[in-house]
């Protein structure tokens, strides 16, 4: 079982990366055009219009059973007069490698050239319950502050678990004013000083003969 997890992370790993590198060749392509952000739109309705909507087609792109020729006659004939030539290009270059798998994480790659294109990061935030209008906003001035330039996205998540406080996350730095890691800090803080009283005072937790 422990195996099959860490095959699994590999896999999941393996597939992020690839999906970057595809990420950033489209980008490359899409900045040539006049609106960049346009084009990743694009491709995004390709997952949410086609692929979401239609499993079924998604199954047949996927499927070992049809060639790449006929994958993409296919994309061809359902996209053709859809889509801008930049994006069935791309579409046809992951199945021409066998990728079209790999298109939904593309697709949430090329987010974050987006957002590097517009001057924005991304933040997630964690809270317990849903904050209100006026703590949003003042969320934001504070996230404003610190990110300099740049404007900040958040990606509010509701988490019960974490009791009170919040957690907020910008890049690989993690503000954790959580009260479920307080409580824990709290915990580990009440052991570690018991355990430094055994090691020095061992007297106070011995029976009395009395």
């Amino acid at each position: 079982m422990a195996e099959s997890a860490k095959h699994e992370t590999v896999m999941d790993v393996t597939a992020e990366r690839l999906a970057r590198v595809y990420a950033q060749a489209f980008w490359g392509a899409a900045l040539k055009q006049t609106d960049p952000v346009a084009a990743v739109d694009e491709l995004r309705s390709v997952v949410t219009e086609a692929l979401d909507k239609f499993p079924g087609f998604e199954t047949i792109l996927g499927s070992a059973l049809v060639d790449p020729e006929g994958k993409k006659q296919l994309l061809d004939r359902v996209f053709g007069k859809q889509l801008s030539p930049t994006v069935l290009n791309f579409l046809k270059v992951l199945s021409a490698h066998d990728r079209l798998a790999l298109l939904r994480l593309v697709v949430k790659e090329s987010k974050g050239f987006v957002r590097e294109h517009l001057g924005q990061v991304e933040v997630d935030v964690r809270v317990a319950a849903p904050l209100s209008d006026s703590l949003e906003s003042d969320l934001m001035e504070r996230l404003r502050k610190r990110a300099g330039t740049k404007e900040p996205i958040l990606k509010i998540t509701v988490d019960p678990e974490i009791v009170g406080g919040i957690i907020v996350k910008v890049g690989d730095r993690v503000y954790d004013g959580s009260l479920r890691t307080r409580f824990e800090m709290a915990k580990r803080a009440i052991i570690e000083r018991a355990s430094d009283l055994i090691e020095t005072k061992p007297d106070l937790f011995m029976l009395s003969d009395a």
